[in-house]
């Protein structure tokens, strides 16, 4: 199970509430945050180009925490849709496409940073293609989405001191990745197997 999924309960009994409480106030619609996570993802990219990397970061960050939030709003103000749900997973991956691009321009071999993009992008999908066969695939694997998408923010931090350092995080990453691939993979079939 992924660390990010251990502290997921505490977040949504004790955090999350408050949290969206709080934002509700601002807009009770969850997808505002949902759609504004991929902008500030987007954004992140001139920022880093022609602002600084440090601007870049703080954009990422933004848009991981707009991610954290849009479901725990959607919960609170009772507002939780199909179609919400559809709009996260799918912005998702335009945002997790969005923090490699980042990756790249700061430095990362782009092999390395096509290893931790495809493996991010199959994850995902082996957890709804398991689910839509009726299996429970949350928490199986050590790198969920919570997991890559910090780690990404740890080494595009690094990567502003020391690009070696952050490439072999990267590559580190890009192996946990896929073996979060082989897991969910082994996991699923040996269920279908019966």
């Amino acid at each position: 199970m992924g660390v990010i999924n251990r502290l997921r309960g505490f977040y949504e009994a004790r955090v999350a509430p408050r949290l969206a409480a709080l934002l509700s106030k601002a807009t009770p619609n969850p997808n505002v945050y949902t759609l504004a996570s991929p902008v500030a993802a987007a954004a992140a990219i001139p920022a880093w180009l022609y602002a600084s990397p440090a601007a870049g970061l703080l954009l990422i960050a933004l848009s991981l925490a707009l991610d954290a939030v849009d479901g725990a709003v959607a919960r609170f103000t009772g507002r939780a849709s199909l179609l919400g749900s559809f709009l996260d997973s799918s912005l998702d991956r335009v945002s997790d496409t969005l923090y490699h691009v980042a990756l790249y321009i700061a430095g990362v071999h782009p092999l390395v940073v096509m290893a931790m993009l495809s493996g991010g992008l199959i994850v995902p999908y082996l957890r709804a293609k398991g689910e839509s066969l009726g299996l429970e695939v949350r928490g199986r694997g050590v790198m969920e989405r919570g997991e890559r998408s910090l780690a990404i923010l740890a080494i595009l931090a690094v990567s502003v001191y020391n690009i070696q350092a952050a490439e072999a995080l990267a590559i580190a990453v890009a192996a946990l990745v896929w073996i979060t691939v082989a897991q969910r993979t082994i996991y699923i079939v040996g269920e279908l197997r019966g």
